[in-house]
């Protein structure tokens, strides 16, 4: 009778522990699908980077495509608009810039390059884009407000460990609005606006 029971009771036991270590289908993420980054293997990829980064609201993808030494030059209206504070605009400052500006409840629409740009190849360790026209749409998510920057600019990518970054971003003139024609901001404004606070 012992020996019943305690094969009974083994038994109870190995189908208890087969349902607790059974394996299981695992749970969809809670928080969406991961942005799907492209590899620095190259500038069109880095600055493609900073578009999904723009359009997603993620500041790492904006960090981890910036290059260490990197300096940003504003255009002449967006320096008279916000005196002295692109003085020394380093990696601290933009990256302070893009977390107060993804922190202030906005979405944004942005295409970094026009579909006519020559995009160059890379040579050596650093490769220069000229006239390279960026445009992005911001929404102010409370409101609905909408502010657009779109410029001409010049943007030095440095290689760096077989790994490309943004090194300098000079923007050079406010370009017309696709919609209206008229003139719009370049990002300076945009960064004098958020990289204050």
């Amino acid at each position: 009778m012992k020996l019943k029971k305690s094969i009974l009771f083994f038994a109870m036991l190995a189908m208890i522990s087969g349902c607790i270590f059974t394996p299981r289908d695992p749970e969809p993420p809670t928080s969406g699908s991961a942005i799907p980054y492209l590899p620095q293997t190259s500038p069109r990829n880095v600055w493609e980077n900073l578009q999904l980064s723009l359009n997603n609201i993620d500041s790492f993808g904006w960090e981890s495509n910036m290059h260490e030494e990197f300096t940003y030059w504003p255009d002449s209206e967006a320096e008279a608009q916000f005196p002295g504070a692109f003085v020394d605009w380093d990696l601290a400052k933009e990256l302070n810039f893009v977390s107060n500006f993804y922190a202030s409840g906005v979405t944004n629409l942005s295409k970094m390059r026009n579909d006519d740009f020559n995009v160059p190849n890379p040579a050596g360790d650093e490769v220069l884009w000229e006239g390279v026209i960026y445009y992005v749409r911001v929404t102010n998510d409370s409101d609905g407000s909408e502010t657009r920057y779109r410029a001409s600019a010049i943007i030095t990518f440095r290689l760096e460990a077989n790994f490309w970054y943004v090194y300098r971003w000079e923007d050079q003139v406010g370009e017309s609005d696709p919609d209206s024609g008229t003139i719009l901001p370049t990002m300076g404004v945009l960064r004098g606006t958020f990289g204050s606070n």
